[in-house]
């Protein structure tokens, strides 16, 4: 069969805007296939692949699921199901892109759907509640899903909604268009290193520096922002997708952030996918000293802790002695774990572009505090290299450079 644009829906309460979307896509010249994630009415018309088929597929028998008469408990069976059905027609090569429709509940099953798919398969979702607050981080997570807000709520072909459906058909299409021209797949073959590297944004200027020398010596560099999303996807490729050659961590402070509760935090398996698959890793330390703690969680003792006002959103607080020596020993737990090879510079000049040797923030004895207790805990084969230079230097960037050539 060849590849379609798969629809998901709740057949029993949107099939005929399913069906409507199907006809516009199948307009621009792609083949567009319905899959059924109805919960519990019948579904309101044929469906290409039906919730029969997806019920099967989640491993339930259709007597047993039939039993099930809570929505909340179906939705879990469904969304397994389409998940097993999707990666299924991926594999098989019959699925180029996925759009789904709905409000709250067909959002997030389909979004939740989506996610299962490898980085760069087309993924749109149209949502009546996209802007709803809290619920466009949950529906998008660490996926590269676009998000597309219906404004007007999904029931019913009226002219609006045709015209929302219409434009997103037209926007799935291009995406599917635009992925053909440049391959879903990431391999080089091997000829030019894939290498992953996080981004934050007092150390941008070290990222950028790191990544054009790297580019020189025949390497592609993947960024992804250290700010607790963009890691966090990173750690789900290295482990999914195979694609990456070594890591350079210039900002693993979301390690840090998921300890104490802070915005950046980055899940709890932060800094674990290279050290599970064996990828060389080079380490820095920007944003391992200071954290953005959430304002409503804010402690009094912080109120005497050094700050630095990064913008009118972020505020850096200066991690305790107490803290440090914590970060230090989940970090080096992890490490101690790699399966291949591991190398941790310190720049000694300062960690990031906030806190330079000679500036109010730069705080030499509590760096000195991690820097000790990360060796004290780290296994002997790791080395940790100390570097007399502030991280946004040129110097340390070639330092990181050097470092990652040595173990590739």
């Amino acid at each position: 069969m060849s590849e379609s644009i798969i629809i998901l829906v709740m057949a029993e309460e949107k099939w005929e805007e399913a069906d409507f979307l199907r006809s516009q896509i199948e307009s621009r010249g792609h083949i567009a296939r319905i899959l059924d994630m109805g919960l519990l009415e019948k579904a309101r018309g044929a469906c290409d692949i039906t919730r029969e088929e997806v019920i099967l597929a989640s491993g339930r028998s259709l007597e047993e699921v039939a039993l099930i008469s809570d929505r909340g408990k179906r939705m879990p069976v469904m969304v397994d199901g389409a998940r097993q059905k999707v990666r299924e027609l991926f594999s098989n090569s019959e699925l180029c892109g996925i759009i789904s429709v709905g409000g709250t509940t067909g959002t997030r099953m389909g979004t939740g759907i989506m996610k299962s798919l490898p980085f760069g398969v087309p993924k749109l979702a149209v949502s009546s509640t996209a802007a709803l607050p809290g619920l466009a981080s949950r529906y998008i997570g660490t996926a590269d899903i676009t998000l597309m807000h219906s404004v007007v709520e999904i029931a019913g072909l009226n002219n609006m909604m045709k015209n929302v459906l219409a434009r997103a058909a037209g926007a799935i299409c291009g995406m599917v268009e635009g992925s053909d021209s440049v391959p879903i797949s990431l391999d080089t073959g091997g000829k030019k290193p894939l290498i992953a590297m996080t981004h934050f944004g007092p150390c941008e200027e070290c990222a950028v520096s790191v990544r054009e020398q790297l580019e020189e010596k025949g390497c592609q560099v993947i960024g992804f922002s250290a700010a607790g999303i963009g890691d966090r996807a990173m750690e789900e490729i290295i482990e999914a997708q195979n694609i990456f050659s070594a890591v350079v961590d210039l900002a693993p402070g979301g390690v840090g952030e998921e300890l104490l509760g802070f915005t950046r935090a980055a899940g709890p398996t932060r800094l674990e996918g290279a050290c599970k698959k064996s990828i060389p890793q080079v380490i820095a330390t920007c944003g391992i000293n200071f954290g953005s703690p959430l304002k409503r969680k804010y402690k009094q003792e912080y109120v005497s802790r050094k700050k630095y006002d990064y913008d009118a959103a972020r505020t850096f607080l200066r991690l305790s002695h107490e803290e440090l020596i914590m970060v230090a020993d989940t970090i080096a737990g992890k490490l101690n774990r790699a399966r291949g090879p591991v190398k941790v510079l310190i720049p000694l000049g300062g960690w990031s572009s906030v806190d330079k040797r000679g500036t109010y923030f730069y705080d030499g004895e509590a760096d000195r505090v991690f820097v000790t207790q990360l060796k004290k805990q780290l296994k002997r084969d790791i080395e940790v290299r100390e570097v007399d230079a502030d991280l946004e230097t040129p110097e340390f960037a070639g330092a990181v450079v050097g470092a990652l050539m040595e173990i590739l």
